[in-house]
């Protein structure tokens, strides 16, 4: 048996916009992994259209947490000069997100992921997940 818990926060005018500051950090490393995979994923097609060796194409992304956030630290500085702002949990969340979103999407997409729950109890078939932008497969 499962347990969990729901809390509402009731945060005062003070914590409102640290609290949405933080939200805006997960959103926006989540958002920054997603579109350095996806021009990495479009690099990669646009060699093979030209006929590059496989393997000589640009190197793969890693999609696993740990990478991402391996490679977030590395660009963070450059990416977001305001990242210290927040805690890195707000980045290390978005990023765990994404890692955890794009392992999900193929295994919907191949059937091993048949059927989601939501929070209000109910589920969600495959056939109601749509891909990210871009990554439409015939």
């Amino acid at each position: 048996m499962i347990r969990a818990y729901l809390f509402a926060l009731d945060p005062t005018d003070a914590q409102v916009e640290p609290f949405r500051s933080h939200r805006g950090a997960q959103r926006f490393a989540y958002n920054w992994g997603l579109a350095r995979i996806r021009a990495n994923l479009g690099q990669r097609e646009a060699e093979r259209c030209y006929g590059v060796a496989a393997d000589a194409l640009t190197p793969a992304v890693s999609w696993s947490a740990y990478s991402l956030r391996r490679d977030w630290n590395a660009a963070k500085d450059q990416a977001a000069p305001w990242w210290a702002e927040n805690s890195k949990e707000a980045y290390w969340s978005g990023l765990a997100n994404l890692a955890t979103a794009l392992t999900n999407w193929p295994e919907s997409k191949t059937g091993k992921r048949k059927e989601v729950s939501t929070r209000s109890g109910s589920t969600i078939s495959s056939a109601d997940i749509h891909p990210p932008k871009g990554r439409e497969t015939s």
